[in-house]
């Protein structure tokens, strides 16, 4: 499946082999505990190792405006995605959008069943290794009334290093031999730690050292209406 990207001022066509999501890849592991502890309240069980590699179909990685839903109960997350192309390593924005009633039962399950949207730019991340920490993810949703709310917010910092990810997918073998990885590395805290469902998204990768943003927006639509 290829993908097209804006690189500074450059198309760049990609083309996307393998998807993967990292779950759990929290830097600080007390707080992944805890968000294991939480998610238990809400059925979910706990993964078998931490963190975990969930692969995904790349069909379901698209840049479309809008996505297509089976019930009310799914819902997003901000993620840096790392792609790794012609030997070099890019960073976009993604939303590792879920299921989080069938989560209940299977997060590989659950990760199947929806789209996974990302943005149409990419970063080199060689051009802000130096800084990395300091990346803002931030997830916006429109509320009942229309009015816009944060629902994540926070620094990749809280996030698995670039050196623990790249150590991770290579000690699991996850990259596919023969083209593009498509790999959704992980997110911030949601506010209030309980899962929203909304319409709409609005998502930002922050870079406040090069002074740069990468944006997606994506709409949901519920077809078991």
């Amino acid at each position: 499946m290829n993908l097209s990207f804006l690189l500074e001022d450059e198309s760049v066509i990609i083309d996307v082999k393998g998807a993967i999501c990292i779950g759990y890849a929290g830097r600080n592991q007390e707080l992944v505990k805890a968000h294991i502890e939480e998610l238990a309240k809400e059925g979910i069980a706990p993964p078998p190792e931490v963190p975990m590699v969930y692969p995904v179909s790349d069909l379901l990685v698209t840049q479309e405006e809008e996505v297509q839903v089976l019930g009310n109960k799914t819902s997003g997350e901000v993620e840096f995605v790392l792609i790794h192309h012609q030997d070099e390593w890019y960073v976009t924005l993604g939303s590792d959008h879920t299921d989080r009633e069938l989560e209940a039962y299977s997060i590989p399950y659950a990760k199947q069943a929806t789209p996974k949207p990302i943005a149409k730019q990419l970063w080199r991340v060689a051009d802000c290794t130096e800084h990395w920490d300091q990346l803002v993810l931030t997830c916006e949703i429109q509320a009942q009334g229309g009015q816009w709310e944060i629902y994540q917010s926070g620094t990749v910092a809280s996030i698995l290093s670039l050196d623990e990810i790249f150590g991770f997918l290579e000690k699991k073998e996850a990259l596919h031999p023969n083209g593009s990885t498509v790999v959704f590395s992980g997110t911030v805290p949601v506010k209030d730690g309980h899962f929203r469902f909304a319409p709409n998204y609005r998502l930002t990768l922050h870079d406040p050292v090069l002074d740069r943003e990468i944006k997606l927006n994506y709409q949901v639509e519920d077809i078991s209406k």
